[in-house]
């Protein structure tokens, strides 16, 4: 397995792989958060799901369905990757991302949180058919080209950080405290205080 803590990574906070590896621990740790996920949320209302989370102008409904639908783009990008073919994450660009944020968020819990099971079931089955010399294969995100390998860096990081953003109990403070400290940069500078009040930095 890699170990977590000895993983080189580019300027992103993604693995720099050789290829040959297989991002074993980085896989449970994705099932690991997404499970602490669905376990905050378990007993989410629909008017909680409806009301406001900690990111600006998004409902909990907003959150919960942009980390399916994300899901839904990584899995994409990955069955094309195992394909031979680089995909846009978003192929409709943000104007598709904030659709179908949009169309989604306004539902009620229960759908919302069997969307979640699915879409994640999707990019683990996905992973599961990544063959050893495919974790460097390219996707294209909004924010760049990512190996496959970071696609899994970029879920745990996703699913983490938006389970803070929903605001239903959990802190910055309960997170994994590996994660926290392999992606504090991107931390420190995207969820500041203003987006996280008691965030330590």
């Amino acid at each position: 397995m890699l170990e977590r803590t000895g993983v080189a990574t580019d300027d992103e906070g993604e693995p720099m792989s050789n290829g040959d590896v297989r991002p074993v621990d980085e896989l449970l740790a994705v099932d690991a958060a997404f499970a602490m996920f669905l376990g905050a949320i378990a007993g989410l209302t629909d008017t909680e799901a409806h009301g406001a989370s900690l990111l600006p102008g998004w409902s909990r409904g907003h959150v919960l369905t942009h980390v399916a639908r994300s899901g839904d783009a990584d899995a994409r990008t990955v069955e094309g990757a195992i394909r031979g073919e680089v995909l846009d994450k978003y192929p409709g660009g943000n104007a598709e991302r904030t659709r179908d944020i949009e169309e989604g968020a306004g539902r009620d819990t229960e759908t919302m949180r069997a969307d979640l099971v699915v879409s994640q079931a999707r990019l683990t089955a996905a992973w599961s058919r990544v063959d050893r010399d495919m974790w460097t294969r390219l996707t294209r995100t909004p924010a760049g080209p990512r190996s496959v390998a970071g696609v899994v860096y970029a879920r745990e990081r996703e699913i983490l950080v938006h389970l803070v953003d929903l605001d239903v109990g959990v802190s910055v403070r309960d997170l994994p405290a590996d994660y926290v400290e392999r992606d504090r940069a991107w931390l420190v500078e995207y969820r500041t205080t203003a987006t996280w009040p008691d965030a330590p930095w």
